[in-house]
């Protein structure tokens, strides 16, 4: 009943639109041609600008899209000067795909063994977090070095955790494959977070290896209305609301709104009415079960820590959880564009799941999230893009709602044996699931040689040239409404009226095009009631790059640390869960100080 309703609202407004232009005798502006799409047989090739086109702000190089905006798949809700690429009408097959692959080694100190000592031992050293010591640590003997090189001890490389900064991503890599017409087209997503040959001795890339990852069919049909477009996509894929900039997720690589996770389907449509585009999407699906149907479960606290050991049902589990999306938007001249959504996710599943009927919450098997609110993109063409979003996110019993969309670094409610949800990252994984989070993101991107070519300067620098470009980001969250049980940890004070920060500063100079030097800046408050949270990182890095037909940048780079005496590293908090951080010292390793290391990043 939801998404007929909401089908039909869309195609009312569109309709609508369309008879308040010709009243107006408004004449649509059709889409201006671009580069023909990639297709099996065919080298990737940027789409040529227009030629009045001003300069744009370029992103930084080693963003994933930063040099091919017309590549992928046209993004309705992120980047207002996309046009839909023209597509052959008989039949073809095309792809186009990402990869990362990162060398990250982090350097760490180990202690000294006693005097008289012939073999290493477990040393247990004060850690200064909570009280409780560090985790045995084998010694050094005096013939062996204390420095230790292992992956790093960060507290802000955990993709699915507030304090994320993308100063050291992790392995992906994805690849689309695509076989159809311009009406109806089959799309296949196969990908991974960890590759194989380096990781699966340790066990990490089994589940790792996603496979075919989403599958959907595409379906656009002809529409005799000049100036209006609509596609439908009906199965398993994902959708993004909320990126701050318009090729990827920002400086921090999240979702203001969401990034679906579903089974599904999803009706945009788009309307051209002189200078002025406006869209409209609705779509509804779900995500399955995290325990198989018709699993028992255990409702016992005991079940989450100990399924992965003991074997026995999960406890803690989100059920079939439903999803159900509205967006609305409107673009004017390529420029500024205008945007607001609206995600509900809900479980209501027969099976009682979860622990947290315990902490005081009657819901029992029911839950939802919420996320709502607006964002603002200018695309200053010279003059650098500036992006404002804010939303609003309610959670009612969080943990029994799955994953069903990722918003601001949160894989659905949490609470379960899986990555961290809303329960982890604004209710400290304690409390009754309850409570409202508000975020504010802002985000700017200039190139001073794009400037100085729009300013009618110098046309010797900008993209694609000798350029010195910034970015300037942050991030505000603020949490509110959840019960007294939900604490900080370390201060043991209600996270209601929590406020977590981040902002920081990205610089890069490309002397020539294949070669550039930056340094990006981050400082990150995760927890207004404890400054010992608080923790800086300051990362100098060098670009190559071949600027030929492909669209690739390997980074080296180096970062070091400054780091609160509260502060864990993530693989700590996995270990130990949030609501034992202050109590139990099994899993606390030392934050490494000094990290560095070489990635490889292309797009094709």
């Amino acid at each position: 009943m939801r998404k007929s309703v909401s089908a039909v609202v869309i195609l009312a407004l569109l309709v609508g639109v369309r008879s308040i232009a010709r009243a107006a005798d408004a004449p649509a502006t059709p889409p201006s041609p671009v580069a023909t799409p990639l297709s099996a047989s065919t080298p990737p090739s940027a789409a040529p600008p227009a030629a009045s086109a001003p300069p744009a702000a370029a992103l930084p190089p080693d963003s994933p899209d930063a040099s091919l905006p017309h590549e992928l798949p046209p993004d309705t809700w992120s980047d207002p000067a996309h046009k839909p690429l023209p597509i052959p009408s008989e039949w073809h097959f095309s792809s186009y795909g990402y990869l990362r692959a990162p060398l990250r080694i982090g350097v760490g100190q180990r202690p000294t063994c006693p005097a008289g000592a012939t073999t290493p031992t477990q040393v247990m050293i004060p850690s200064g977090v909570g009280g409780q010591p560090y985790a045995g640590q084998y010694c050094a003997l005096p013939d062996q070095s204390r420095t230790t090189f292992h992956s790093p001890y960060i507290p802000d490389d955990q993709y699915l955790a507030w304090t994320f900064d993308r100063s050291w991503e992790k392995a992906w890599a994805e690849l689309y494959l695509s076989y159809g017409t311009n009406h109806v087209t089959g799309t296949i997503g196969l990908m991974a977070y960890d590759f194989t040959d380096t990781s699966s001795i340790g066990g990490s890339a089994n589940p790792a290896q996603a496979g075919i990852g989403q599958a959907w069919v595409t379906i656009t049909p002809t529409v005799p209305v000049d100036g209006l477009r609509m596609d439908w996509k009906v199965g398993a894929f994902s959708e993004k609301y909320g990126m701050a900039r318009t090729a990827d997720g920002g400086a921090y690589d999240t979702y203001m709104f969401g990034r679906t996770y579903q089974m599904g389907e999803a009706l945009t449509g788009e309307y051209d009415v002189g200078d002025f585009t406006f869209k409209a999407e609705h779509g509804f699906g779900a995500h399955l079960e995290t325990t198989a149907a018709g699993t028992v479960l255990d409702g016992a606290a005991s079940a989450q820590a100990n399924a992965n050991s003991t074997g026995a049902p999960l406890g803690a589990s989100p059920g079939f959880t439903l999803l159900n999306h509205v967006h609305v938007g409107v673009d004017w001249r390529q420029t500024i564009q205008v945007n607001l959504h609206h995600m509900y996710a809900w479980s209501q599943d027969d099976r009682v799941q979860g622990t947290l009927t315990t902490n005081g919450n009657p819901a029992g098997p029911t839950g939802s999230i919420a996320t709502y609110g607006g964002e603002a993109r200018l695309l200053g063409h010279g003059l650098g893009d500036l992006y404002l979003a804010y939303s609003h996110i309610s959670a009612v019993n969080a943990t029994l709602v799955g994953p069903a969309y990722e918003v601001v670094h949160s894989s659905g409610g949490g609470g379960h044996n899986g990555a961290n949800g809303i329960y982890e990252n604004f209710f400290n994984g304690s409390g009754n699931g309850n409570g409202q989070v508000d975020n504010f993101e802002v985000g700017y991107d200039l190139s001073f040689g794009a400037l100085l070519r729009r300013l009618r300067i110098s046309d010797a620098m900008g993209p694609g040239a000798r350029d010195v470009s910034i970015a300037l980001f942050a991030l505000d969250s603020a949490v509110s409404g959840t019960d007294g049980t939900s604490l900080s940890p370390y201060t043991e004070r209600p996270t209601n009226g929590t406020n977590k920060l981040k902002f920081g500063t990205d610089i890069v100079f490309n002397p020539v095009s294949w070669f550039g030097v930056g340094v990006r800046g981050d400082y990150l408050a995760p927890d207004s009631h404890d400054s010992d949270q608080t923790f800086g990182v300051v990362t100098p890095r060098l670009f190559f790059r071949t600027n030929f037909i492909s669209h690739e940048v390997i980074t080296i780079q180096y970062s070091h640390y400054w780091d609160g005496s509260h502060v864990l590293a993530q693989q700590s908090i996995s270990g130990i869960g949030y609501a034992n951080i202050g109590r139990n010292s099994n899993g606390l390793y030392p934050t490494d100080v000094d990290v560095f290391g070489i990635k490889a990043v292309i797009s094709w």
